[in-house]
């Protein structure tokens, strides 16, 4: 690990921070809406798999430490975990993980495809934990049928979309990334 790309995740995850804070709907479901999907598939897109999970990382351990990052009350703390939507954050997690994998910096189609395997990794492991604390901890009779309905339908449209803007906007900065390090390598070598 060198200190540039741990300062890039550690500005990450301060990102996913304000991400988490901002733009707090509540909703009566139990799923909360918010931008963080936005700033998990750029942290994925922009830093790749390692660097990007790991700033959904710190940003997930900053929250069970307690502090008020989170989507929803309590927006902190361990007991976040017995939340049903405490397991979109390891599917955050796997999310970064999955696009900065599938990402190959060439065009946007690359990267939306890439952002379309983040959400399926994100609903994958957020839908499942949705279910087995619904039916497990809290005891309340759950079926699949419930879970989409309540974890996913209200919710993949406005993803798909946060995908799409999470999308361009990582592919144009990486664009131009390489396009700044390309000027400066030319303007090297005419020296």
């Amino acid at each position: 690990m060198n200190a540039q790309h741990l300062a890039k995740t550690a500005a990450m995850a301060a990102l996913l921070c304000l991400a988490g804070m901002i733009m707090r709907w509540a909703s009566p479901a139990l799923v909360p809406f918010s931008i963080l999907p936005v700033f998990v598939f750029l942290a994925g897109l922009i830093l790749g798999p390692k660097y990007g999970s790991l700033a959904v990382i710190v940003y997930v351990f900053l929250g069970l430490l307690g502090l008020p990052v989170f989507a929803s009350p309590p927006f902190g703390g361990i007991g976040y975990v017995l939340k049903p939507s405490f397991g979109y954050l390891p599917g955050d997690i796997a999310a970064a993980y999955v696009v900065g994998k599938l990402y190959n910096r060439q065009n946007l189609l690359s990267a939306l495809l890439a952002v379309l395997g983040g959400i399926i990794a994100l609903y994958i492991i957020g839908l499942t934990y949705f279910y087995l604390v619904m039916h497990f901890v809290l005891h309340k009779p759950t079926t699949m049928a419930l879970v989409i309905t309540t974890g996913f339908l209200p919710f993949i449209a406005g993803d798909l979309i946060k995908g799409g803007i999470a999308a361009w906007v990582g592919n144009q900065l990486i664009k131009r990334h390489a396009q700044a390090a390309d000027r400066n390598i030319q303007s090297e070598q005419s020296r």
